[in-house]
């Protein structure tokens, strides 16, 4: 009869460098070719054939054992002849190498550029971009004509009734072009906050359209503060890299 015990402490057969491993988790037995595993009541079980098993369960030579994240080849620790220290080399070898492939993988993951997709309203053939001023809801149509971000008195009145635009925020009058390239004069004034997501800007220069009517206008150069982006047109969404 053998009898390999595999854990986390040093005094096992077999050591795990796993920390969902107990220090004593299990004992794999042969007797004369027949194999049975017992579970030394680990904090985290043992999986045979991803079957978490109690007490002792036999074991057939394709059964595949887990502990914590580490799938054990037990069949080798008694097919092959190994001293005791080669086993825990061969087990802390491959612990270190899933640590180092885990490492660069998050390290990827994170200097990877995380997209920002904000999806497009369309209305009667318009896209319109749910954008939030000073707090408050507001769509605004991308028109890459435009100079600033520009807002009808209408939306200006919306913020002043809730108290999102006071005097304080009125900077006087300025002209701006639109997607015609005419030049019109309106009111400049500040907003706090313009988000787009979870993208936002402060203190931003803005203007209001002498028109009640007017569309909410998003210009390029506005757009632009809010750092690189795309649009996909299919998908109707406007992606911040």
């Amino acid at each position: 009869m053998k009898v390999i015990t595999i854990g986390r402490d040093i005094d096992n057969d077999i050591v795990v460098h796993d920390s969902k491993v107990s220090r004593h988790h299990l004992q794999i037995i042969n007797e004369t070719g027949s194999f049975k595993i017992i579970d030394f009541n680990s904090k985290n079980g043992t999986f045979v054939n991803e079957r978490k098993i109690s007490g002792e369960t036999a074991l057939l030579m394709n059964d595949v054992v887990r502990i914590g994240d580490t799938i054990l080849p037990w069949q080798n620790y008694f097919t092959e002849k190994k001293t005791k220290s080669n086993i825990r080399q061969r087990v802390g070898f491959i612990g270190a190498a899933v640590t180092v492939v885990m490492i660069v993988l998050l390290f990827v993951y994170f200097q990877k550029p995380q997209e920002t997709r904000i999806k497009m309203q369309e209305e009667n053939g318009v896209l319109y971009i749910p954008m939030k001023i000073n707090g408050q809801e507001l769509s605004f149509v991308f028109d890459t004509g435009a100079s600033s971000i520009c807002i009808s008195t209408l939306e200006a009145l919306v913020l002043i009734k809730n108290g999102l635009l006071t005097e304080s925020d009125i900077l006087g009058q300025q002209g701006f072009a639109d997607a015609t390239g005419r030049i019109s004069v309106g009111t400049k004034i500040n907003l706090k906050t313009v988000q787009i997501g979870n993208k936002e800007l402060k203190n931003v220069e803005a203007t209001i359209i002498e028109n009640p009517s007017a569309v909410c206008l998003l210009g390029q150069t506005a757009l632009s503060q809010f750092g690189t982006y795309k649009i996909d047109n299919s998908k109707k969404e406007i992606i911040f890299e």
